[in-house]
């Protein structure tokens, strides 16, 4: 797994909490989008939640490509379960907070 980087409270910034305000908006619009059943609305508000997300990640002095490559690892130890005939599921023997 990719190492976590130190654990440090961030200060307040009106930058990121504008960010944050506008990443929960985009949020709340891809939900809305998987309700109606509108997926060209779903790909491009998905698109807008990644790029404010991204931008966070950038204020915040996190290196994306660290993000990135856990998500991979996640997906990558998902596939080699399902590989080997074990689902995994939430309360179950293989019960994982690392799994997509």
């Amino acid at each position: 797994m990719v190492s976590q980087e130190k654990s440090t409270p961030f200060r307040k910034n009106r930058k990121v909490t504008k960010l944050s305000q506008r990443m929960g908006i985009a949020g709340a619009s891809c939900v809305l989008d998987v309700m109606v059943n509108d997926r060209s609305a779903l790909v491009r508000d998905s698109a807008a939640f990644i790029a404010i997300l991204e931008k966070i990640w950038k204020a915040r002095d996190v290196d994306a490509s660290l993000v990135w490559s856990e998500l991979d690892e996640r997906i990558r130890l998902a596939d080699e379960l399902r590989a080997s005939g074990i689902r995994p599921y939430k309360g179950g023997r293989f019960r994982s907070t690392k799994l997509p």
